[in-house]
């Protein structure tokens, strides 16, 4: 069906007249057949082709296009998170542990919103969630296109930075956790406002079960917002377990 499917007006032109000459084709051998050829010219078999044939022509290509479409929405919804557009948890998850096979180095970044109930609950859902898409936007802006980033909570974020030492990844985790300037809903009395983000990191080993390193970045994060968030804090052995 995607061999089928017309990506442009040109194509659209062209693969309509290829089926209307394969119908004109058919209309010929069907009144050779039964030894009527001589009763019609040439343009009839043009004509019937054109407009007994091209509107069933026309509506499979409507449908085609409308499938491949759907399919293609449904395939992003199931891999992508809707509000931000980041990999979804499942996915962060596959092409994280896939990634980890293919390099030696990387570094796992998790990063959750500090305080975000509050701008909930007290500027609306619709804030939050321009808050989060602003998040997303800030965290693309901060890693290089071939880095994994996820949202594997409400207002948790992952990523994973290939080939990275710690002190790259700590460098990008710094940035991060920078103040966010965000625009509230449109019509709000209120201003811009501000989000910061705790950052949790922990370094990638080849023999280190995936669900061992998140385990590991988490612990760092619940670390960093107990000393006060908005900070960057490494796992090491002495962290303490919670």
């Amino acid at each position: 069906m995607r061999i089928l499917e017309p990506r442009s007006g040109s194509a659209v032109v062209g693969r309509f007249a290829v089926v209307v000459c394969l119908i004109a084709l058919v209309n010929v051998g069907f009144m050779r057949a039964y030894g009527m050829s001589h009763l019609v010219t040439p343009l009839y078999y043009v004509l019937h082709a054109v407009f007994v044939g091209g509107p069933f022509v026309l509506f499979a290509l409507f449908v085609i296009v409308f499938q491949i479409r759907l399919q293609r929405k449904l395939s992003f919804l199931s891999r992508k998170d809707g509000l931000t557009g980041l990999n979804n948890r499942r996915t962060f998850f596959e092409h994280t542990d896939s990634r980890r096979k293919e390099c030696k180095d990387g570094v796992l970044l998790l990063v959750d919103a500090d305080n975000f109930k509050r701008i909930n609950d007290t500027y609306g859902h619709q804030t939050g969630d321009i808050c989060l898409k602003r998040i997303a936007k800030t965290l693309r802006k901060n890693v290089r296109h071939d880095d994994i980033i996820g949202r594997v909570g409400g207002e948790e974020f992952a990523i994973f930075l290939r080939n990275t030492s710690l002190e790259q990844a700590r460098a990008v985790g710094e940035r991060l956790t920078k103040p966010i300037i965000f625009r509230p809903v449109n019509g709000s009395s209120v201003r811009d406002l501000r989000v910061t983000l705790s950052v949790g990191a922990a370094m990638n080993f080849a023999d280190q079960p995936l669900d061992t390193l998140f385990a590991r970045a988490d612990q760092a994060l619940y670390k960093a917002k107990a000393d006060g968030r908005a900070r960057l804090v490494v796992w090491t052995e002495q962290l303490p377990m919670h």
